[in-house]
């Protein structure tokens, strides 16, 4: 990985007495911040080198360049206020930074489910519900296996077992969604009593979430009253 500060910024533009002039001649190319030309600007504060010495060839032509935030004399007045560094460290050195990544040290999580359906109450004995997975499996989000199961407040469990692997890889959020059936028990249930959507982790058997719901199923013979 490389890096470069790019150009210094000053409020003020730079002054005719802060250019450098110099001759006009064929064959010369002239910039601002450097010239390139058959002989060296001879003047103080200008530094020269070989262009030759450069590229590791027998080219003759010499590179010469402010040693400050001088500027050589050149058509054009865009970009005075932006100044070069010259020969300061910064300009003369290329950063190359080597990055190791200590693959112990990368914190890993496992990937979520959410619900996705809106349901407070289920009216129904037979149930399909609709979630999603958070975030698509990769080298710090891990996979695992969820189980998910109604119980009631009395810890009862009323309803079948569903188990998830969750494991795509998808960045699509749509090929992350997953839909469940849900089959309760045929009995009476207590609609002033809580009962919830709860899911597990299996890999720890931790509860990760848990949904409340109004059990408000009819009953065979239940009038209602």
């Amino acid at each position: 990985m490389t890096s470069d500060h790019g150009f210094i910024y000053k409020r003020n533009p730079v002054l005719q007495s802060d250019k450098i002039n110099t001759a006009e001649e064929p064959g010369k190319l002239k910039k601002r911040r450097y010239i390139v030309a058959k002989e060296p600007v001879v003047d103080d504060g200008v530094f020269n080198i070989g262009l030759g010495h450069m590229l590791g060839n027998g080219d003759d032509k010499v590179i010469s360049y402010p040693g400050g935030t001088s500027v050589f004399s050149a058509k054009g007045n865009a970009g005075l206020h932006y100044v070069h560094g010259g020969s300061s460290p910064q300009e003369m050195l290329i950063p190359v930074i080597d990055i190791k990544m200590d693959k112990g040290a990368v914190e890993t999580r496992t990937v979520q489910i959410m619900l996705v359906s809106l349901i407070q109450k289920i009216t129904n004995l037979i149930t399909t519900l609709d979630f999603i997975q958070s975030d698509p499996v990769s080298d710090v989000v891990k996979g695992t296996v969820y189980k998910l199961y109604f119980l009631s407040e009395d810890h009862e469990r009323i309803s079948n077992e569903n188990i998830y692997l969750a494991d795509k890889r998808d960045e699509d959020v749509h090929k992350r969604l997953f839909r469940m059936r849900f089959t309760f028990k045929n009995k009476r249930y207590d609609k002033s009593k809580n009962y919830y959507l709860v899911a597990y982790d299996e890999s720890n058997d931790v509860e990760v979430f848990r949904h409340e719901v109004i059990m408000d199923v009819a009953f065979p013979n239940d009038s209602g009253f």
